[in-house]
């Protein structure tokens, strides 16, 4: 899913307080007063970067789709379909990891922590693969879902722990909800769509 400026600045923003949370880092202010900053801004980096290089992927494989438009009419597929298989094609050549699965969150999670490694006056409390699983966690749990959902989620967590928002245990809350609320949508949606029997006559 392509996020937005706006999306890709909540999403940072939600992946530096999950961090700042978690327990496994701490800001030395005497150094760097601005460091809280900065880390958020080496995130916010990394997060954009992601998204301008699948910009670009998408860009490309519309080009090759549009210089070989007979093929592409030839194939009976739509449009849409062969530029996403030609920019799967290329993500694979590149080694580019697209998709909104755990896959990405891990390759983006190793991303952010060696930006966030260099930024000076943050100290890391836990081994690098504590970090790295905390920050792919935070990454996968709010890339992906609706952007009223998860503010809904959010406040219903918050509602219903009196666990500080972005700890380990309101994370797990949070998932708890989620799951539960894409339940309900998924039986409602299921009802919904339920072909109606006619009535014997």
């Amino acid at each position: 899913m392509r996020l937005s400026t706006e999306q890709l600045q909540r999403l940072s923003e939600r992946v530096f307080k999950v961090l700042k949370a978690s327990g496994h880092v701490g800001f030395d202010y005497s150094t760097d007063e601005t460091v809280e900053d900065r880390v958020f801004e080496s995130i916010m980096d990394v997060l954009e970067d992601d998204a301008k290089t699948e910009d670009r992927l998408s860009r490309e494989a519309e080009r090759l789709v549009q210089q070989q438009s007979h093929i592409a009419k030839a194939s009976g597929k739509s449009l849409d379909d062969l530029v996403d298989e030609v920019k799967s094609r290329l993500a694979k050549a590149k080694r580019v990891t697209l998709g909104d699965g755990p896959d990405r969150a891990d390759t983006l999670a190793e991303k952010v922590f060696k930006a966030i490694w260099n930024v000076e006056g943050i100290d890391f409390f836990s081994d690098d693969n504590k970090v790295q699983n905390c920050i792919a966690r935070s990454i996968h749990r709010f890339r992906h879902d609706d952007e009223r959902m998860i503010d809904a989620v959010e406040r219903l967590a918050d509602r219903k722990t009196n666990e500080e928002r972005y700890t380990a245990p309101w994370c797990l809350a949070y998932d708890r909800y989620l799951s539960e609320v894409k339940q309900k949508l998924a039986a409602v949606h299921s009802t919904s769509v339920e072909p109606k029997t006619a009535s014997p006559l």
